[in-house]
């Protein structure tokens, strides 16, 4: 062995034993590298499920129910998902939307109740009162008609149909609407006020006199008959 081959021999060791050092130091670094990166891994899982139940929370709750109306809206819509063949559900959902000045989603509502249930006194009574908010009147004196003849025992359709025909100024139908009112149900004032209004309009003044009295019997404060029978008198 030269000099120089005991000089490179040197070199060597001095160099191998530095190379494996910084070996170990890399191993150690990478261990170190992955663990971090597996905490910040699992850090962003743990932020992303917390702030998944954040949102879950204030963004996804059902909404407050606040008035009467939103309760009965809820109560149908509910109804109908449990059972979408609940006629009597779409008929409380119309009324809902006549409440709230919605006639022709009302409608909508009544045209799957009348499939249903074809012969519902509470659907065609609910169309007219929905025709009647569009200023259809025609319309809603057909549905009040068909309810009448579904059930003749009810005053509520003869009565609608009266003030329609009043409206229309068909005085002498919308007498017999009021008469056939009354005589289911004697006891409502307005039907009695507003027969003693045709009775005038027809010149029958003795008549409306006396239905303006009866208006009086059960509405002792009944402003508009006092002021009638008082012109009359």
């Amino acid at each position: 062995m030269t000099l120089d081959d005991h000089s490179d021999y040197t070199k060597e060791l001095k160099i191998s034993p530095s190379t494996g050092a910084g070996s170990g130091g890399t191993r150690s670094e990478n261990g170190i590298s992955l663990w971090l990166a597996g905490l910040i891994v699992c850090s962003l899982i743990l932020i992303f499920v917390i702030a998944g139940l954040i949102v879950r929370t204030v963004y996804f709750q059902p909404p407050k129910i606040r008035t009467a109306v939103e309760r009965e809206l809820y109560k149908y819509r509910d109804a109908i998902n449990k059972n979408p063949n609940d006629s009597d559900a779409y008929i409380g959902l119309a009324g809902v939307y006549l409440e709230i000045n919605q006639p022709q989603k009302a409608i909508d509502m009544l045209n799957k109740a009348i499939k249903i249930s074809p012969n519902s006194w509470s659907a065609e009574f609910g169309f007219g009162l929905a025709y009647d908010a569009l200023g259809k009147t025609d319309d809603a004196i057909s549905h009040f008609w068909q309810a009448a003849n579904i059930n003749p025992d009810s005053e509520l359709a003869f009565y609608q149909l009266g003030k329609l025909y009043m409206r229309k100024k068909l005085y002498g139908q919308a007498i017999q609407a009021f008469k056939k009112t009354i005589r289911i149900n004697p006891t409502l004032a307005d039907a009695h006020y507003y027969l003693g209004y045709c009775y005038e309009k027809t010149n029958k003044i003795e008549l409306a006199k006396n239905e303006y009295r009866e208006a009086l019997k059960y509405i002792t404060d009944y402003p508009e008959a006092k002021k009638a029978l008082k012109r009359l008198e």
